[in-house]
């Protein structure tokens, strides 16, 4: 079943890079050779990039037309995913002749090919897909490693008792074989990132040492496998152009007024916020939930926008009403206070500037989300800058309701 839904899918992707194809090639070369010493992780950036953005995005269309198709679903699912890993293979074989290495270093990109189809299958929408998937490659690669390596150099600090240049200079050897054994260890808690097994992999390779190597590709297999079956369970169920959510009666408690208990409804099939819930279930650091807050909560912000104004205010609820929305929401969103701490005002304060200014441009907005978290993500780790943050929300609320008491509905995006 595999290779007779995979050879016309191949055919498919190779036609959509029918004469970018050369061009990606030249460049990526161009790239390898300029770059020098860091060649080998090109065709990771390259690869990564095709499996969380590009491959994804025209999943829905592709999937559409082949369904019409007497095709088994499950079979499908993995001749497409066969299929985009063939492409990639194809893309990325050219720099296994310049650098043998560079081929097991794009091996560590495969789990952003699930991940990538996890993203369009849950966000339904090719543009924010390209947008949230490179802002989940940039994380995943960069993020987690330096986090890692900060822990570590402060627990080695804090350990050796290392507070000045001499004794960093009397205690050197030492401190860099405790802060490697401390990255180890680490890094094995951030199984999620490749960048941070890839970094260790690289490591692992130039001192012989084959058994972590093998341990660091091993957790990114598995994190590509169980990727791989989140994405096939979502895939089941989607239908092209619509995903199935659940509505569980749950929510729609009597006792609370009919305005918060749709706003529940809302947030139990948003996308941010049933991410959001599991980021704060799982055991990660209090620096990393703090850091995704900042794009959860003004993503889920955004969604209070989506609904149609003219058949909203059709009720007797008044333009409040949608201030009213983004409190219940940023409500809501106030239950990682005992994860995040104090990081929740500056959350809050970009979810109100991304609120404002979506009542201006909803796609100017969007794009402006990963710029300003990473802007302001500095300021995750102070009390006093999150407290600041906090108050000058509620000046941007207030510019907001300004806003909407003016705003011509008629030319709403």
């Amino acid at each position: 079943m595999v290779p007779r839904v995979s050879i016309p899918l191949i055919h498919l992707e190779l036609l959509r890079f029918r004469g970018k194809f050369l061009l990606l090639l030249v460049v990526a070369l161009f790239a390898a050779m300029a770059f020098g010493e860091l060649s080998p992780v090109i065709p990771y950036f390259i690869v990564g990039f095709l499996f969380s953005t590009v491959f994804p995005r025209d999943l829905g269309v592709t999937v559409g037309f082949f369904l019409s198709k007497p095709f088994r679903r499950s079979g499908l699912f993995l001749g497409l995913l066969f299929s985009n890993i063939i492409v990639a293979s194809i893309i990325g074989a050219p720099f296994a002749f310049l650098n043998p290495t560079s081929a097991l270093y794009s091996v560590f990109a495969l789990p952003f090919l699930p991940l990538g189809y996890v993203t369009v299958l849950v966000l339904r929408n090719p543009r924010k897909t390209f947008l949230v998937g490179i802002v989940l490659f940039l994380i995943l690669t960069f993020v987690p490693p330096g986090i890692v390596q900060m822990k570590a150099q402060e627990k080695a600090q804090t350990m050796l008792d290392v507070h000045s240049l001499e004794d960093y200079n009397a205690r050197r050897t030492e401190y860099h074989k405790m802060v490697s054994e401390l990255e180890k260890r680490y890094t094995t808690y951030v199984f999620f990132s490749p960048g941070a097994q890839l970094e260790l992999f690289a490591r692992a390779l130039e001192t012989g040492d084959k058994k972590d190597a093998v341990f660091r590709l091993s957790l990114s297999m598995g994190l590509f496998i169980f990727f791989t079956a989140v994405s096939f369970v979502i895939f089941l169920h989607f239908e092209p152009r619509e995903f199935l959510m659940p509505s569980p009666s749950s929510l729609y408690l009597s006792f609370l007024p009919w305005w918060f208990r749709k706003e529940l409804a809302n947030l139990w099939a948003s996308r941010a916020f049933v991410v959001f819930v599991f980021l704060m279930l799982l055991p990660f650091w209090r620096t990393l939930k703090s850091f995704v807050l900042l794009f959860l909560f003004p993503l889920a912000t955004l969604e209070v926008l989506s609904e149609n104004p003219v058949l909203l205010l059709s009720k007797p609820v008044g333009r409040d009403y949608i201030i009213r929305r983004f409190l219940v929401v940023s409500a809501l969103f106030a239950i990682s206070l005992p994860f995040v701490g104090a990081s929740f005002g500056v959350a809050f304060f970009l979810a109100s500037l991304t609120f404002l200014v979506g009542l201006f441009t909803k796609k100017g907005a969007l794009l402006g989300i990963p710029v300003l978290a990473l802007l302001f993500a500095p300021a995750i780790n102070s009390s006093v800058a999150s407290l600041v943050f906090a108050f000058l929300a509620v000046f941007f609320l207030l510019l907001a309701r300004f806003r909407l008491l003016r705003i011509d509905f008629s030319s709403w995006d």
